[in-house]
């Protein structure tokens, strides 16, 4: 028999392993000025989508199975950036390219000019909270000083 004292440590180490396991590695809002927090691969939540705001999650996030897959985006060091679009038969298909960070604490894309040829963008940040990030695309030609590359 196990004394009543020993199961409850037992119990609390296994809480705290728990939640660190579960920890994820994005901080729990963004700092203003610091988009390099947001580095790792975001999926799109259509379903939570509205409008010109798309909502994305860590890929981490226990997503509902979609057989076509859902596309998303990896912001990586150094500036790499990974565009993941839904292919025509199914699966991913993705596109590398760059961002850089704005003056104005946007994110600016830039994917190589090939077919099809897409001319930079930037993402608005709008809303960071607990894995939940909120973005809009803007598709005008960015007109900003850029900051520097992370």
């Amino acid at each position: 028999m196990v004394p009543i004292s020993l199961c409850g440590r037992l119990a609390g180490l296994l809480c705290l392993l728990l939640a660190t396991a579960c920890h994820s590695d994005h901080p729990a809002e963004l700092p203003k000025g610091q988009l390099a927090a947001l580095r790792g691969t975001w999926l799109l939540v259509p379903e939570a989508s509205h409008g010109d705001t798309l909502t994305y999650r860590p890929n981490t996030y226990r997503f509902r199975y979609r057989p076509a897959g859902r596309p998303g985006f990896r912001l990586g060091p150094a500036g790499r950036f990974v565009r993941y679009d839904v292919a025509p038969g199914g699966g991913l298909v993705a596109q590398e390219g760059t961002w850089t960070e704005t003056s104005t604490g946007r994110l600016l894309i830039h994917l190589p000019e090939l077919e099809p040829a897409e001319p930079d963008y930037e993402l608005v940040p709008l809303a960071y909270q607990r894995g939940l990030l909120q973005l809009r695309r803007l598709v005008q030609r960015p007109a900003v000083e850029v900051l520097h590359t992370q």
